[in-house]
């Protein structure tokens, strides 16, 4: 099995309504201006768009259901990812969502905490002999100890792998190669410590590269010997179309760059450009740029 990355995660079904203007607020009403049915999920994203970079990528994470299969599979097939490791389930509805979208935000409904609280588990467990054969693995945090696993499997076959939103004291982070924590994870979950302590903290725990997304505003991002520091990032703006999956879209680009062996700079670039120009689109499953997009959008951006 030759393999670029394997990539382990979160796989949804996603309807997706675009706003044709602000989200409304509450009692108010909104205008409905486009709806897609198209896959979506932190790894089911980034499999498409590691795919369309030209990389050989296999996936892996929940079953996909009665509901779901079809339309996953057929995306799956148009971008060539492997998924032999996926289970097809045909007493299992499938992981879905609903997704409402303007050009500066997104509200997201789905069952997740159903799909997780279900004492049955409809998802695979992680591929060894696929990590074995990969170059970079990408984990999702969500799948409790079979993420774990996945990690513990890709430091057994000294694989560098790159997550995200995983807190600074889980197994997770501290072997990882990179680690994409977004600001609404921070928020969340450490309302009360500045960003620049909540990093130091993650470095402190850590043998990789921490980077702190802030949507539009400057990203940071540090390693455990850069003694407190950070370096940051201003990224790319443009008209965005939607934001939904630019963490995504980010944390792919991150992965692309350590499998090309680039050094964190050029990684951070490369995600950042990635990113916002998959906001100029949507949905991300119809729009994967090629990586000679991608180039042309950072080359008309340089210096």
């Amino acid at each position: 099995m030759g393999l670029d990355v394997y990539v382990y995660g979160m796989t949804v079904l996603s309807t997706i309504h675009r706003l044709a203007h602000a989200l409304p607020a509450a009692d108010g009403y909104g205008e409905i201006a486009e709806t897609f049915v198209c896959p979506g999920g932190e790894a089911m994203n980034a499999a498409m768009l590691l795919s369309g970079l030209g990389l050989r990528t296999a996936l892996a994470g929940p079953h996909w259901g009665y509901e779901t299969g079809d339309v996953l599979a057929r995306y799956a097939k148009r971008y060539a990812i492997d998924v032999t490791g996926i289970v097809h389930d045909e007493r299992f509805a499938g992981v879905r969502d609903l997704v409402l979208v303007d050009a500066h935000q997104r509200t997201v409904l789905g069952w997740f905490g159903q799909f997780f609280s279900d004492s049955a588990r409809h998802w695979s467990e992680p591929d060894e002999a696929a990590i074995k054969a990969a170059k970079v693995i990408a984990i999702d945090p969500y799948f409790r100890d079979s993420s774990e696993h996945a990690a513990k499997l890709a430091v057994r076959a000294e694989k560098p792998y790159v997550t995200i939103d995983c807190a600074y004291d889980s197994p997770l982070h501290a072997s990882a190669a990179a680690n994409v924590i977004s600001r609404e994870f921070r928020a969340q979950h450490y309302p009360s410590v500045p960003d620049e302590d909540l990093l130091g903290m993650y470095t402190a725990r850590s043998r990789g590269l921490t980077i702190f997304t802030a949507g539009k505003h400057a990203l940071r991002y540090a390693r455990p010997d850069e003694r407190g520091t950070f370096r940051t990032f201003a990224p790319f703006l443009v008209e965005a179309k939607s934001t939904l999956g630019a963490g995504d879209t980010f944390r792919a680009g991150i992965v692309y760059g350590i499998w090309r062996g680039w050094a964190d700079l050029e990684c951070v670039r490369f995600a950042s450009g990635l990113a916002a120009l998959l906001c100029t689109r949507l949905p991300i499953a119809d729009h994967v740029p090629t990586l000679a997009e991608v180039e042309a959008f950072l080359a008309a951006r340089a210096g």
